[in-house]
């Protein structure tokens, strides 16, 4: 046991914490699975330095400390410059690549000489290097076992009631909720987008446009929560006391999917890069990444946590875009990633309309949305441009790919269709205003137009089909719109819309 002890555990250590710390600090953005490959990385290159200088000292003490070293210069690198970053003029001054990089190569350097030469270590060295690692790994353990022990709880105490009936003529139901598309008026008065084409288009085939429609909320995490489980944050029990992760178990399990599940649909979805919105244990389930070089494609998480080392320099100098494309997030990977990843969701979609039903198909899509990485004829673009040009951009594909998208759904279908297309908030760059919530929100229902109108919001999409198609007893809840910024989900204001057009006599 002395032995056990006196060993530099602390170079294992320092290879698995920066993972781990990084998992435990996005523990709501990726799921834990992606840093399994990352973890096992840090571990083997702990234990191949460990095992190098061993071999070279002829003393473990030694070892250990030269190989903590060196883990440091290569995990700390990334978080030293981004620390710079932000500490004013002369932080920006320090945080060059090719002033920084020669700066902590050197000290790397002089250190390691310095652990090799003539520092004095001894038994007590590895002891005391020890305890302080594992201080540093028993905060990130412990945030990531709160994080799985509240989820295993919640699956008992969240449990979903149903009520459904479906005939034996159900129909396929799509909900595409087109992530950041923004009602006319907005497009019109913040993008100067005249957007009536597309309306058009939609009306021509048979959709009703709900030309009034707000969000229920200004971010994607609640306004997906309460249009999948049929109500409002309150009513759903949901806090500013809970945890992010109760956003992700409600969207995952949810009213909308166990009532159909249970009537024998098959559940389709596909993936967004976003996992909290994603639905891998679903019937069939689109990974939509293809293109990338399978096992050696990074994901977000890894992306973001190469950030964090010294090849932060390489990829910088390459101009490489390999962080998230939201500010803080892991999700979503590369600019290249995310391009595939809804390039070949939509694709997907094109294809769903001659599987036979009955089935429910959640198609989260990620435009047009930032990053701006689509052009207007669907090509791949990295190209840095003013954020209205990007986003008109990006909506002019969209478009242009939706209506051949809906029209083989109609015309491929063997049975009644119901396709819900719906915007979960405003576009980018209206945050700071009620225009964030304000919505395309439109139905393929034929036989049933006059039961929409042109005020619906999303919490009462399908309570009204449900009621319609399945006999439920929902009914129709008030359509409110609650406002609130990313600083503060729950610091909310209750709104009203602003449009002459929509306001009630």
């Amino acid at each position: 046991m002395a032995r056990l002890t006196n060993f530099p555990w602390h170079s294992l250590i320092l290879g698995a914490y920066p993972v781990l710390a990084l998992m435990a600090a996005n523990v709501h953005e990726a799921p834990l699975e992606d840093g399994v490959r990352a973890l096992v990385f840090g571990l083997a290159l702990a234990a191949i330095l460990l095992w190098s200088a061993r071999f070279a000292t002829k003393d473990w003490h030694r070892a250990g400390l030269l190989a903590s070293i060196i883990l440091v210069g290569v995990w700390g690198y990334g978080h030293t410059y981004s620390i710079l970053k932000t500490l004013g003029e002369l932080g920006l001054l320090l945080a060059r690549h090719r002033f920084l990089l020669p700066v902590w190569l050197a000290l790397t350097l002089v250190l390691i000489w310095y652990a090799w030469k003539t520092a004095p270590v001894s038994t007590a060295t590895s002891r005391t290097l020890n305890l302080v690692a594992i201080i540093l790994l028993a905060f990130p353990l412990f945030s990531l076992s709160n994080f799985t022990i509240r989820g295993l709880l919640a699956r008992e105490t969240e449990a979903i009631d149903v009520q459904s009936s479906a005939s034996e003529d159900a129909p396929d139901i799509y909900y595409i909720l087109t992530d950041a598309y923004s009602r006319q008026d907005v497009l019109a008065d913040f993008y100067d987008f005249d957007n009536s084409n597309f309306l058009g288009q939609l009306k021509d085939l048979g959709f009703y446009v709900a030309d009034c429609s707000l969000s229920n909320y200004p971010k994607t995490r609640l306004s997906l929560t309460s249009s999948l489980n049929l109500n409002y944050m309150e009513e759903l029990g949901i806090t500013a006391n809970d945890q992010l992760d109760v956003f992700f178990r409600r969207i995952r399990n949810n009213v909308v999917r166990k009532t159909l599940a249970a009537e024998g649909y098959m559940i389709v979805s596909l993936e967004t890069g976003f996992y909290w919105t994603e639905w891998p244990d679903a019937d069939v389930y689109f990974s939509g990444a293809a293109g990338g070089p399978g096992f050696w494609r990074l994901s977000g998480f890894e992306a973001l946590l190469l950030q964090t080392t010294v090849a932060r320099a390489v990829t910088d100098w390459q101009k490489q875009e390999t962080e998230s494309p939201y500010s803080g997030s892991v999700s979503g990977g590369t600019p290249q990633e995310h391009y595939n990843i809804t390039s070949n969701a939509l694709n997907a979609l094109d294809g769903l309309g001659a599987v036979p039903g009955p089935k429910f198909v959640f198609a989260h899509l990620l435009i047009p949305h930032g990053p701006f990485v689509v052009d207007e004829q669907g090509n791949f673009t990295n190209e840095d441009r003013p954020l209205v040009e990007a986003h008109n951009a990006q909506l002019v594909y969209l478009n242009k790919r939706l209506i051949e998208i809906l029209t083989n759904i109609i015309e491929e279908a063997s049975g009644p269709v119901v396709i819900i297309l719906q915007g979960d908030h405003g576009g980018p760059g209206t945050q700071q205003s009620i225009d964030r919530m304000k919505i395309l929100n439109a139905y393929y229902w034929p036989g049933h137009q006059e039961q929409l109108y042109p005020s619906i919001t999303p919490v009462n999409t399908f309570r009204l089909i449900f009621d319609t198609i399945f006999g439920t007893e929902y009914g129709l809840l008030e359509d409110l719109g609650y406002y609130s910024t990313s600083d503060d989900f729950f610091d909310v204001t209750l709104i009203e819309d602003d449009n002459p057009a929509c306001i009630s006599p």
